[in-house]
């Protein structure tokens, strides 16, 4: 967590409110600078039991990837999950999960459906059920709070990157599913609520989220490349479709104060896409079509990339 002293207490009690034990629930603070620690502490206090260990740590250098992997570090259990400072986990959760693996235990995954919440509205994520790596690229099936995992398979892609700070999940879902992981779907119900709200620390809309973005997006490349998937060339393709799609946002959400750098950005990130040397004659004039639709706020051109792009 990061400066999340206020919403911690929810979701820390969605957690204790589990109707599965023993649970062993780690917290790890990334350089809070508000009481953050300190709550953690004194839930620590207030909760831990025979049943209910809960660590407290601290990771110092910045960013959710290094905070993340500091909690791996310390985990000891067969499985394992991620989860947000903020957000809610449903009280059959983690018994889902576990039923899950134990009536399938070739299982490496078990993902989930998730809601999210938006003020006063709440609704259904967006879900496939697949182990396709493609839908992943354009949808983003396996993000952070979606999903529990062999321990051993998420410490075998090497943890999150550390040297950017946006799409963080969207990279580190695809690591996984490039290893062809057996993965089994809990369809519904949701077994979290994720609160969508503008303090997000990975959902900026600035030059800055914009560029962490792009460095999500490249370095996703280097690792369908340098992996051994038998389709690692359509897959960098839809990547560099979804380049084309964060050049489209840029646009779209870019207003009067910032649009001439954005406007820049945007269309650096387009051309490096058009001009990429993956990139084929058709996708370029689909790419085109695209930027113009998304733009303006067009939403569905992921059914028709995985159609087009081979």
């Amino acid at each position: 967590m990061y400066n999340r002293a206020r919403e911690l207490p929810r979701t820390v009690a969605s957690i204790v409110a589990q109707d599965y034990r023993p649970i062993r629930l780690i917290l790890v603070d990334n350089n809070s600078t508000d009481d953050s620690l300190s709550v953690c502490r004194e839930m620590q206090q207030k909760h831990q039991d025979a049943q209910l260990q809960i660590v407290v740590d601290c990771q110092p250098r910045p960013g959710a990837s290094a905070a993340r992997n500091k909690g791996v570090e310390l985990v000891e259990s067969r499985y394992m999950m991620f989860f947000d400072s903020d957000d809610e986990l449903h009280p059959d959760a983690v018994s889902r999960y576990m039923q899950a693996f134990a009536e399938h235990p070739d299982a490496d995954i078990v993902g989930a459906t998730i809601n999210f919440s938006k003020g006063s509205h709440t609704f259904l994520a967006k879900a496939i059920f697949t182990s396709e790596p493609e839908a992943h690229i354009i949808h983003g099936i396996l993000s952070t709070q979606r999903f529990a995992a062999r321990t051993q398979l998420i410490r075998s892609v090497g943890g999150w990157h550390e040297h950017y700070n946006g799409w963080l999940d969207w990279n580190f879902g695809l690591r996984l599913m490039l290893g062809k992981p057996r993965i089994y779907w809990l369809q519904k119900p949701p077994v979290a609520t994720v609160y969508l709200h503008p303090a997000s620390i990975t959902g900026r809309n600035d030059k800055y989220g914009y560029t962490q973005f792009y460095k999500a997006i490249q370095q996703t490349r280097q690792d369908i490349a340098a992996s051994s998937h038998p389709r690692r060339v359509r897959l960098e393709r839809l990547v560099i479709y979804r380049q084309v799609l964060l050049a489209a946002r840029i646009l779209h959400e870019m207003d009067e104060n910032n649009r001439t750098e954005l406007s820049q950005l945007a269309r650096q990130i387009y051309n490096e896409a058009v001009n990429d040397s993956l990139t084929t004659p058709v996708m370029r004039c689909f790419f085109a079509l695209c930027l113009q639709y998304a733009s303006r706020g067009g939403r569905g051109s992921g059914m028709v990339a995985r159609l087009i792009i081979r």
